[in-house]
């Protein structure tokens, strides 16, 4: 009873709220000088952030998941332990780990917050994982503890404690919830979208007329219609058409404002790849690319991007999933080295440098090449020519 008053005080209450479904919930519009309202959802009509968060949520997605339990050999993956199957195969009876993955992702980088809530069996293993809209979860701290309040009409609204949820959030401001990127950048991708709709509204009005015929006279009906029919009789056979009655072609080219509004559009996109820490190639903006440099841009794609991002699922995940007795020995891993490998000639490179320094095996080159291992390969080698300070080659 206590703890329903507690709850009552913070405007909660367990397992019994009333609030819109999230199928009626509408985010409101922010205002901006661009004149073009931003929300979540006609930010994705614009296709630097559809493209930004899709790039993004897919190599999430794609990258495999394990949990890793540390022996005294080092560490190998836990096939046996609940969690394992849970990333690795199936979070829940609907989805795969690839959409389930890919709609968080989603939610952190479009609302900078995504939920799951956890379900246990009889014995507190974890059995499932069930995602939630951001537009549903409502996240309150009381004294030092938090509480969810989860919206909707589908079994899964009510009030959840920290235990039972996994809270991902982007850059916070209050510790509690992560700020909206979209919201917080409404400017930015308004003025994008405000050039992508002059773009198309010029064009439609005839902004692309190359060029006009004038005269300095006025033609009645009979010329204009006779001059007409010449020209454009001319036109059709591909012969050079003859302009009568003083008319000139004049050429037209498109005005340095429209220009210049035009360009807006393309620096637009840098500001895209800025607030979802994306290289500008990946939003096909080549502009400062070259063949040299997209590689180690993508690389720092992985470093500065995704990285983050895999370790705050991590963290989090091995905080809410494993016991207490387990987080010692157990971690979750999201592997990044298949983003890292390079072209064909750089992994050559490190593999061989690996094996001809003794840190590598051969067979540790063929698992990273996802090779079958081969009987003999397990040994290390070294240069013949290098010893330990202070002892002699054995074999001497």
């Amino acid at each position: 009873m206590q703890f329903l008053q507690l709850l009552s005080k913070i405007g909660l209450q367990k397992r019994s709220v009333e609030v819109k479904p999230v199928s009626d919930w509408k985010p409101s519009f922010i205002p901006n000088l661009s004149g073009v309202n931003v929300d979540n959802d006609t930010a994705l009509r614009f296709t630097a952030v559809f493209a930004a968060m899709r790039i993004r949520s897919e190599n999430i997605a794609s990258l495999p998941k394990s949990v890793l339990k540390e022996t005294s050999s080092g560490k190998e993956i836990a096939v046996n332990h609940p969690v394992h199957g849970i990333l690795h195969k199936r979070p829940n009876g609907y989805q795969d780990v690839f959409t389930f993955w890919a709609f968080l992702n989603n939610c952190l980088d479009g609302w900078g917050n995504a939920y799951v809530i956890i379900n246990r069996d009889s014995y507190g293993d974890v059995s499932s994982l069930f995602p939630v809209h951001p537009s549903r979860v409502v996240p309150s701290l009381y004294r030092g503890v938090k509480y969810y309040k989860i919206s909707g009409n589908d079994g899964l609204q009510g009030v959840y404690n920290d235990t039972e949820i996994c809270h991902f959030m982007l850059f916070s401001i209050d510790g509690v919830k992560g700020i909206n990127p979209i919201v917080y950048n409404a400017e930015s991708i308004g003025n994008g979208m405000a050039a992508t709709r002059f773009g198309t509204e010029f064009f439609e009005k005839g902004g692309n007329i190359k060029s006009v015929l004038e005269t300095d006279g006025s033609l009645g009906d009979k010329e204009y219609n006779n001059f007409m029919r010449h020209y454009t009789e001319s036109a059709k056979n591909f012969e050079t058409p003859l302009l009568e009655y003083g008319i000139k072609l004049k050429q037209l080219g498109i005005s340095p404002e429209a220009a210049q509004m035009l360009q807006t559009k393309a620096f637009s996109i840098q500001d895209i790849a800025r607030i979802f820490s994306l290289p500008p190639h990946m939003l096909a903006d080549l502009s400062r690319s070259t063949f040299s440099n997209i590689e180690h841009q993508d690389i720092q794609f992985v470093q500065y991007s995704l990285r983050p991002s895999v370790k705050r699922f991590e963290y989090q995940l091995e905080n809410k999933l494993f016991f207490e007795g387990e987080s010692n020995s157990y971690h979750i891993k999201f592997d990044l080295n298949g983003l890292l490998r390079g072209d064909m000639a750089s992994r050559g490179a490190f593999y061989h440098n690996g094996i001809q320094d003794g840190w590598l095996n051969r067979n540790e080159v063929r698992n990273m090449e996802g090779l079958n291992r081969e009987d003999g390969l397990e040994k290390f080698m070294y240069p013949a020519n290098l010893n330990v300070v202070g002892e002699t080659n054995k074999e001497e």
